[in-house]
């Protein structure tokens, strides 16, 4: 899908937030439609990429993504696989290639059985390494999210997963790109900051200065808040034409790129309002208005009803609350099922 390509990624720690955050950007989507891009078509792959975090990204997209990863995240994965699991570096290569070869062998496996089948080849208890090896096997391009088994995730190697070699090959870093990345993160994001950038993918401040100093010569610089940020040329026509917009309202999910794209995130959720969408290490499910939060809001499935409760910063206007009605029955309409509002204080 293009949309996943213009946001580079979307977060997928949570599958279902996965889903609702593609559902407010491409209008008339299903969830069904998600899972055959995903397990049909394989057009969309969800792997460990930016931050060493879980996303969904376009396979097209997957050889330059996976060269782009900063080594630090891979560094942490080793460091992981040590400390935690007890295994050094070159029993840990070991576990790793037993891994992705029984992947390779016998197709998608859920993970108690893929790590029961590595213990078995290797001789020894491997249960322990089970979360770091598939994803530092991700953030190395050998493993990648295979189909659902019932209610477990299945692991799959990707290069079979997507029926052709990546290039370059699983776990080879490359030489990326430097002005690929913060072009194509401008594409989705900007106006922006090299701040921004380092924030959302994951590196060091002075190597997205660097990135960023790639690009000077495609770049205008804004004033957004009082503070200097920055936009692709490219794209400046399609700012110009957006004039004064209806009002907007969407339900956007826990964890949404939104607000993950970002170091400062002041211009979408006032700094009076932090607590109540970040807090415990999460982003809460948000409602925005015109790009600006507004709100909280929480969903639970009953039966064949979608219940969902919205919990206002403010009085919403009546404009805002039949916005937010149409974007409750939305979210049903894209699980197939009835949606019941209601508000909290």
């Amino acid at each position: 899908m293009s949309v996943v390509q213009t946001v580079v990624g979307v977060n997928a720690q949570l599958p279902s937030a996965m889903a609702l955050s593609l559902r407010a950007r491409v209008e008339g989507l299903t969830a069904g439609d998600i899972e055959a891009s995903r397990v049909r078509r394989r057009s969309l792959v969800r792997t460990w990429c930016m931050r060493g975090t879980l996303h969904l990204l376009a396979a097209r997209d997957l050889e330059w993504l996976l060269s782009a990863i900063n080594p630090g995240v891979v560094r942490g994965g080793w460091r992981w696989l040590d400390k935690r699991a007890g295994l050094k570096t070159a029993r840990a290569r070991q576990v790793l290639e037993a891994a992705y070869q029984i992947l390779k062998a016998n197709g998608p496996l859920p993970r108690r059985e893929l790590m029961a089948a590595v213990s078995e080849k290797l001789g020894f208890d491997t249960a322990a390494a089970a979360a770091g090896v598939v994803q530092l096997n991700g953030v190395l391009g050998r493993v990648c999210f295979g189909p659902q088994h019932g209610n477990e995730p299945t692991y799959a190697a990707l290069d079979d997963w997507l029926g052709r070699p990546l290039t370059p090959g699983p776990g080879v870093a490359g030489r990326p790109d430097h002005a690929k990345l913060p072009r194509r993160y401008l594409h989705g994001y900007g106006p922006a900051t090299p701040r921004d950038l380092a924030a959302w993918w994951g590196l060091a401040l002075g190597e997205a200065k660097a990135a960023w100093a790639a690009l000077r010569d495609e770049l205008i610089e804004l004033e957004v808040d009082g503070e200097p940020a920055w936009l692709l040329k490219s794209d400046a026509g399609a700012l110009a034409k957006l004039g004064s917009p209806a009002t907007t309202v969407r339900l956007l999910p826990a964890f949404d790129t939104y607000l993950l794209g970002y170091d400062r995130r002041n211009f979408a959720v006032p700094a009076q309002h932090h607590q109540r969408v970040f807090h415990g290490g999460e982003i809460v499910p948000t409602v925005m208005v015109n790009g600006c939060a507004a709100g909280t809001w929480r969903y639970e499935q009953r039966g064949q009803q979608m219940r969902i409760t919205v919990t206002p910063f403010a009085a919403f206007t009546r404009e805002v609350r039949e916005l937010v009605a149409e974007e409750a029955e939305d979210v049903g309409r894209f699980y197939g099922l009835n949606a019941a509002l209601s508000y909290a204080d």
